[in-house]
C-alpha cells in the first residue's frame, strides 16, 4: 500500500514569522514569570524557553519591561472584546444587558491569565520609578476604556450613574484584581462561587444605581411661618 504524500508545508510570510516568534516569546515569559517573578527573570531565561536567542528576543522586544506590559495589553485586548460585543448588540431589555455585562466581568477572576502579573506589576511599581511611570501610562488606557464601557451603557440604557464613569471604571478594575488575587491566595474563603457573586454584585450596584436627586434643604422644604394676627388693644 503506497503512502499518499502529505500536503507541502505553507512557508510563512515573514511577517507571519515574526508574528509566530513574538506570540512564542509571549506564551514563555508568561509562564516564566509565572514561576520566577519578574525581577528574577533575565531575557536569557525567556529566550531559553521559547527556544530562541538572545538575537531573536531583541528583535521583537527592546527589553523584558515591553514584553511584559505587551502581555497586559493583549490580555486587556481580549478582555475588551468580551464586552464590545455585547454592548454593540441591539439593545431590547436593559435588565438583560446589564445582566450579560455583570457576567462577563464576574467570570474575569477565573480567565484572567495576567491578574498575577498586575499584582506583581504594583509591587515593582513601588520600588523601580521608570517601571512606574510606564505603568501609569498603561493604567491609563485600561482606565479610559472601561471609563467608555460604563458610559455606553449608561447612554444605551439612559441610566444615570450614581458616581462619575472614571471612578466606577477605577473601582471596578481594582475589585477585579483584589477578587482575582484573593481566589488564588485564599480558595478556601474566597471560592469560585463567592468570587462570582461579589464580581457580580458590585458590577450591577455601580453602574445601574441610578443618582438620587438631591433632596431640598431644610431652610427651603420649611414653609415660612405666617403672619401673625393682630390683637386690638384695649379703647382701640
Amino acid at each position: 500500500m503506497t503512502r499518499e504524500p502529505s500536503p507541502p508545508r505553507q512557508r510563512l510570510s515573514r511577517e507571519q514569522s515574526r508574528e509566530q516568534t513574538r506570540a512564542r516569546l509571549l506564551e514563555a515569559a508568561h509562564a516564566v514569570f509565572m514561576q520566577k517573578g519578574y525581577a528574577l527573570t533575565s531575557v536569557e531565561d525567556i529566550s531559553t524557553a521559547a527556544g530562541y536567542s538572545r538575537g531573536a528576543f531583541y528583535s521583537n522586544f527592546d527589553d523584558k519591561t515591553e514584553l511584559f506590559f505587551e502581555l497586559l495589553r493583549r490580555e486587556g485586548e481580549s478582555i475588551d472584546r468580551g464586552f464590545q460585543r455585547l454592548l454593540d448588540g441591539a439593545v431590547t431589555d436593559p435588565d438583560a444587558l446589564r445582566d450579560a455585562l455583570a457576567e462577563q466581568y464576574s467570570a474575569l477572576y477565573r480567565d484572567d491569565k495576567c491578574s498575577l502579573l498586575w499584582m506583581e506589576a504594583r509591587i515593582v511599581a513601588l520600588r523601580d520609578e521608570k517601571f512606574r511611570l510606564q505603568l501609569d501610562v498603561y493604567l491609563e488606557e485600561r482606565y479610559r476604556q472601561i471609563t467608555c464601557f460604563v458610559q455606553a451603557y449608561c447612554d444605551l440604557t439612559g441610566v444615570t450613574p450614581a458616581a462619575p464613569a472614571r471612578e466606577i471604571a477605577i473601582g471596578l478594575m481594582a475589585l477585579c484584581e483584589g477578587v482575582s488575587f484573593s481566589y488564588r491566595c485564599v480558595p478556601h474563603i474566597v471560592d469560585g462561587k463567592t468570587a462570582e457573586s461579589v464580581l457580580a454584585w458590585f458590577m450591577k450596584a455601580s453602574v445601574a444605581v441610578t443618582a438620587t436627586t438631591a433632596a431640598p434643604s431644610a431652610v427651603a422644604a420649611k414653609k415660612p411661618p405666617r403672619p401673625r394676627k393682630k390683637v386690638a388693644a384695649a379703647g382701640d
